[in-house]
């Protein structure tokens, strides 16, 4: 019974937070990467988006353009990494890949971002495209 219920609670909190996706203040948009969760959102507002990554950016500093999502060889000099290195360079290999990813979503949606911010569905892109062809 208990195991149950161990297992039950972080399962609320996880649901929880997913209901939260549009509800971010600029308080959450400058300690928390909340643009990585509108961009995967569908409906989201796309400015709504560009300021949370906006407002994220001038609280952190952008990580390097260099590099992928690979964490990279550890120093010549040591023979093995900590923990915590091995964790800072694989949330920092996350983050860069957030980035690009995030420049992509951008680049490929802006042609499609409606007059109150909302993005086109993929029927609105056809009937768009199917209208002007």
């Amino acid at each position: 019974m208990n195991i149950k219920i161990y297992l039950l609670i972080p399962l609320l909190f996880s649901l929880n937070s997913f209901g939260q996706a549009g509800k971010f203040t600029e308080k959450d948009f400058a300690q928390k990467p909340c643009w990585i969760i509108l961009m995967n959102t569908e409906g989201v507002n796309f400015n709504e988006t560009i300021k949370a990554y906006d407002i994220y950016w001038q609280h952190h500093l952008l990580p390097a353009e260099d590099g992928d999502r690979t964490i990279g060889k550890i120093d010549q000099n040591k023979k093995r990494a900590s923990k915590k290195e091995l964790k800072e360079r694989r949330e920092e290999a996350d983050i860069r890949f957030q980035v690009k990813k995030f420049q992509h979503w951008k680049i490929k949606n802006e042609p499609f971002v409606k007059e109150d911010g909302h993005i086109m569905t993929a029927a609105e892109r056809l009937e768009f495209h199917n209208r002007h062809q």
